[in-house]
């Protein structure tokens, strides 16, 4: 095998080859309504989201670093207080932590599962009493 035969990474042309009519049909009718901003596109969406997933609501954001900022805010993070996650995560995690006004601290990696360190029964982790857990966007 030549070292110049190349395999894709990811191949995202193929599989929207079938979906190119509808696709530009609709990005066609959200440029010229500019409807891509709410409205009733985005309210198709999220019914139609919420239907997929069978639950009741859906809320369409902006992008995944929004997801998780707004996670932490459900969870009931309050700004000052300390969520930990793990060194090895994507910037977003450590962004969204920091725009919900929390502090992100980063935990050793467990031994074994190379993620959050093991907390403690009563929310904290590691040697140092003094930093609770509020929320973690990463799981054992």
């Amino acid at each position: 095998m030549s070292i110049h035969n190349k395999i894709p990474f990811l191949d995202l042309v193929t599989p929207h080859a079938e979906l190119e009519p509808e696709l530009t049909e609709v990005f066609r009718h959200a440029l010229s309504t500019a409807a891509f901003i709410g409205g009733p596109m985005v309210e198709e969406f999220e019914r139609a989201f919420a239907d997929f997933c069978e639950v009741k609501h859906s809320i369409a954001i902006s992008s995944g670093t929004d997801a998780l900022r707004f996670a932490i805010m459900t969870c009931g993070v309050q700004p000052g207080d300390v969520v930990v996650t793990v060194p090895h995560t994507f910037i977003a995690t450590t962004e969204a932590i920091s725009q919900a006004g929390a502090v992100p601290e980063q935990s050793p990696a467990g031994h074994r599962s190379r993620s959050c360190a093991s907390l403690r029964p009563d929310g904290r982790y590691g040697r140092d009493p003094g930093t609770s857990r509020k929320a973690r966007p990463h799981r054992d």
